[in-house]
């Protein structure tokens, strides 16, 4: 989807800087990976839902990571899982996409993550997103012929 990206930066540093990782301006796909295996740092669902809805409007790090097992990671001081931070993962790509498409304008971005989509069958592209990898995947999918001129 880095059709429509116009910097030099690489798709991993450019998801490790959205999703807040330390260290981001050097990460590379292969430094992504391990991260996500090793799991991502707790604070990264706040900072993603943050990033999406600065005002907690519409989302919150608990529509991304359940809320007993957010508390509990914090409490713990733990990392995410691996399937945890896949999840981020996947929701970080769509939500950077989706605000990149509409030019940072989080307004609309949100509109169009909170809209119902004829080609979701209906459904939103945040539920579709936060459901699966295979739903973000679509999202990315609709985004990415919008952007290239072909009707969504």
């Amino acid at each position: 989807m880095a059709a429509t990206r116009t910097d030099a930066r690489s798709e991993a540093s450019r998801i490790a800087q959205f999703i807040g990782l330390p260290k981001w301006q050097l990460m590379d796909d292969l430094g992504l990976v391990a991260l996500i295996n090793k799991g991502f740092p707790v604070a990264t669902a706040t900072t993603v839902a943050k990033r999406v809805d600065p005002h907690g409007r519409f989302l919150h790090p608990t529509d991304i990571i359940p809320k007993s097992t957010l508390h509990r990671r914090e409490k713990e001081n733990k990392h995410l899982t691996k399937d945890e931070s896949e999840k981020i993962f996947a929701l970080s790509k769509v939500f950077s996409e989706v605000i990149a498409t509409y030019h940072g304008d989080l307004a609309k971005a949100g509109q169009f993550l909170l809209s119902k989509h004829p080609m979701l069958g209906g459904r939103t592209p945040m539920d579709l997103a936060k459901e699966s990898k295979a739903g973000a995947d679509l999202v990315l999918k609709i985004v990415s012929m919008a952007n290239a001129g072909v009707a969504a």
